[in-house]
């Protein structure tokens, strides 16, 4: 038997760098991998080759939260960060928690922006990571 539970973003708690963010809005990210079907005699293939894994994902955070990221960064740089993000899954009926780690991200890019109008600035934080930890 498995459990179909669907989570939602209230069952949902994200640590970096050892501490819950409070000021998150979105995260997301992705794991690839090099795959190519094997060719050989005939037309259909043998079977698929697997090479290098890949990942990355990007996170949404108020002001306030990444300029405590650069505060704490060597040379107040945030690209010189590394830290891991722990995503739990925790739902308050009882449900099975569930908790991915993504080990040792480093964010690529940042801009900071606002509009007439804006009520709090967003930044959008893409990174890389070197390995998605499933269901810690």
């Amino acid at each position: 038997m498995y459990s179909s539970k669907q989570y939602s973003w209230n069952d949902i708690s994200i640590a970096m760098a050892g501490r819950i963010v409070e000021g998150i809005e979105d995260v997301e990210y992705t794991s690839k991998q090099d795959k190519a079907v094997l060719r050989g005699r005939g037309g259909k293939g043998h079977g698929i080759t697997r090479g290098n894994k890949d990942y990355e994902g990007k996170i949404t955070l108020w002001q306030s939260e990444v300029e405590a990221m650069i505060k704490a960064a060597p040379n107040k740089d945030i690209h010189s960060l590394n830290f891991d993000i722990i995503w739990a899954f925790a739902p308050d009926d009882g449900g099975a928690t569930v908790i991915d780690v993504l080990a040792s991200c480093e964010i690529t890019e940042y801009k900071k922006s606002m509009k007439q109008g804006d009520k709090n600035m967003l930044v959008e934080l893409p990174f890389i990571f070197l390995d998605v930890k499933h269901q810690q």
